[in-house]
């Protein structure tokens, strides 16, 4: 797909995959949506994609709610006249034991890293299906494919959004939208400073750049429409971790 002039709503765009994914997109020529809670943090990132000369529009709002997602699809068509893209890239999964999983916590973590992946799909469909055109990439996790210690809520998300990801890819076949899911290891973002994880020089050098993730999703969408790419696991060469069953290992 060429993407010179294409339009692509991004969600999570603040964070470290999401702000890389953001600006990938705008070198490419790409009009965007940016979507994140942070009004402050959106205006910086807004800042950085229209350095490229992208046009670019943000929307703060919380991506748990269906008002949201459905109000970031209307005004991006009517701000651009089309929805080509959306980049379901936002999560929230911070590492704790079953005991310490409450409700409430695993609520926050369900809901923001895959009900909102599914919103946000449910808004964009209609404009895609009328347009007989569009992409859809989930950003998933390696989470999603094995158990990890201390992530109960998280692993149970990104599980989810794998299921997501192939319901949708069938569904949404017969309308010409291709929809993928890009599933990085250990990346290195500001988010590992947040957690109790040990972050030592040798971690971090084994760790994804995210710039390479937001370059997996350019690739992903520059593909010609004949071509399909489902899920694209993406590894660490080296366990950033090595000898430990789980970054987050006796918290």
């Amino acid at each position: 797909m060429e993407l010179q002039g294409r339009t692509a709503i991004i969600t999570g765009a603040t964070g470290g995959i999401g702000r890389c994914i953001a600006q990938e997109l705008a070198k490419a020529g790409v009009q965007l949506t940016l979507v994140a809670r942070s009004a402050e943090k959106l205006q910086s990132v807004l800042e950085e994609v229209k350095s490229f000369g992208a046009q670019a529009i943000t929307f703060s709002g919380d991506i748990r709610y269906s008002d949201v997602a459905e109000s970031v699809a209307r005004l991006t068509c009517e701000r651009f006249g089309a929805i080509d893209i959306l980049v379901n890239s936002a999560f929230w999964g911070p590492p704790a034991s079953i005991e310490n999983t409450t409700e409430e916590f695993w609520d926050q973590t369900l809901d923001t890293t895959l009900k909102a992946a599914f919103l946000f799909a449910r808004a964009v469909t209609p404009f895609m299906k009328k347009q007989n055109y569009g992409r859809i990439v989930n950003i998933g996790s390696l989470a999603g494919k094995v158990g990890e210690d201390n992530r109960t809520a998280y692993c149970a998300a990104k599980w989810g959004l794998e299921g997501l990801t192939a319901a949708l890819d069938v569904e949404l076949k017969k309308y010409n939208i291709h929809v993928h899911l890009i599933s990085p290891a250990a990346t290195n973002t500001p988010w590992w400073r947040e957690v109790p994880a040990t972050l030592t020089e040798q971690v971090l050098e084994r760790m994804i750049p995210p710039e390479a993730i937001a370059q997996a999703v350019r690739w992903v969408l520059s593909l010609p429409d004949m071509v399909h790419v489902p899920d694209l696991p993406m590894y660490n060469f080296l366990n950033p971790f090595e000898g430990k069953s789980s970054p987050f290992e006796g918290i």
